[in-house]
């Protein structure tokens, strides 16, 4: 995709958000809008620019940021407009100066009381020329206290200025259903079909059907006991691919701000190739998250999960993923205006593709201060440490120092659109 293009997508998003801060206020007189700039200025050090074991390479950057963000919100539904360029000037790899491109678009319209339907899209240019754009649209029925069911759509592609075998457009249509039989006893089902055209090479192209089912037992009001069931089943040039997954686990919300729910079972897996690869293994599906208020100053919060996934999105070549990560931060006021910030993040990769057969472990570690002085002004003076090991041949395992401070303006009290997710916040800064 060219770069015109790309500025395509982003003028028909910018023209239907104008559109509709211009044309909505007289006809509906609740409709809110709020139009909030940024400006942020960032010196960053690493001790190893390159990422390498050996003959590590240091490097100053100056990253330079101006976007904005703007909503729309009515009493049934809302917009929301994210768009955050930057341009990164280094002080001795200026071949590498680079402009990178972040959007996000968000819509959300209640249909009716216990129907609604969410569209969003997202646009990423990072600093190796490579796009990345998806776009999600969903619908969601509700109709009982615990039943729903639904409907998701996404379209994604993967576009690099040089040609790369990672390039690929994915198709992925899925829907869910859950239903309480009884207040004791409960069915979850859900399936999907993903179709992945790699660009270039074609022989990496896919299909995958997946299906699941979860029977499900209502222990009291905040835990359910389980016996589940995952089958996926993927055709593709270099063999077919079949996972069967029985497992049994429970569920348990004991508060709003958290859950854990943690089920085992027997990973089976299997290849349609000339060697017998196929295989079993014990496999942990954990997926938990708690905030602890420990005083009216901190915050300690904790995420950890795991799964799989029978392509890789990393690249072509990787194929089946299996991931656990785990992760934690803490938060704690100094003072009114001074926050202090620590957080640490492990997560283990494995790809067991016959052909590959890898595993990558990642450590990071990070501390900072977050003062405020001004309500629409704050300084971020961050430390973060990263230590990667692999047993690929191909890739060297390195450690890496970060220093970073980061002078940001905005006004102080922007207006929040669209419900928060603190646990997709916190695994976005601990895990990307």
């Amino acid at each position: 995709m060219k770069f015109s293009t790309k500025n395509t997508v982003l003028k028909i998003n910018v023209t239907i958000l104008f559109l509709i801060l211009f044309l909505t206020p007289p006809l509906f007189s609740d409709v809110r809008t709020q139009f909030v700039p940024t400006v942020s200025i960032t010196e960053e050090y690493t001790d190893n620019y390159n990422q390498t074991q050996n003959n590590k390479d240091d490097e100053f950057s100056t990253i330079y940021s101006a976007g904005f963000s703007f909503g729309v919100i009515d009493k049934n539904w809302d917009v929301f407009l994210n768009y955050n360029p930057a341009y990164t000037d280094y002080d001795t790899h200026d071949e590498d100066d680079n402009w990178s491109h972040y959007a996000f678009l968000q819509g959300q319209y209640q249909a009716a009381e216990h129907t609604s339907f969410t569209l969003s899209q997202s646009f990423v240019r990072n600093v190796e020329e490579h796009d990345y754009f998806t776009t999600i649209a969903g619908v969601i029925h509700e109709f009982g206290q615990r039943d729903n069911i639904g409907m998701n759509y996404s379209y994604s592609f993967d576009k690099y200025d040089d040609e790369n075998a990672d390039e690929n457009k994915t198709h992925n249509p899925s829907a869910f259903l859950s239903y309480w039989f009884t207040p004791q006893y409960g069915l979850d089902l859900g399936g999907g079909y993903e179709k992945t055209d790699y660009d270039l090479s074609g022989e990496d192209d896919s299909e995958t059907w997946s299906g699941d089912i979860k029977f499900l037992k209502a222990m009291n009001r905040h835990l359910d006991i389980y016996a589940a069931y995952e089958q996926t089943e993927t055709q593709q040039d270099s063999g077919d691919q079949s996972t069967y997954y029985p497992s049994i686990g429970f569920d348990w919300q004991p508060t709003e701000d958290s859950q854990i729910s943690i089920g085992a079972g027997v990973l089976f897996q299997e290849w349609d190739n000339e060697n017998d690869d196929s295989k079993e293994a014990f496999f942990l599906n954990l997926d938990m998250y708690k905030d602890y208020n420990f005083s009216r100053r901190g915050v300690f919060s904790i995420t950890g999960s795991s799964g799989y996934d029978p392509n890789s999105s990393d690249a072509a070549s990787l194929g089946f993923h299996i991931y656990y990560q785990a992760g934690c931060l803490l938060s704690y006021k100094l003072t009114k205006r001074l926050t202090a910030e620590f957080d640490a993040a492990y997560a283990i990769d494995q790809y067991d593709d016959p052909e590959v057969d890898r595993q990558d472990n990642t450590f990071d570690f990070g501390a900072g201060l977050v003062w405020s002085p001004l309500k629409w002004l704050s300084l971020n003076l961050s430390y973060g440490f990263t230590d990667f090991d692999t047993d690929d041949n191909t890739r060297d395992d390195y450690q890496e120092n970060v220093g970073s401070l980061t002078i940001t303006m905005t006004p102080s009290q922007p207006v929040r659109f669209g419900s928060s997710n603190p646990r997709a916040d916190l695994e976005n800064r601990l895990f990307n």
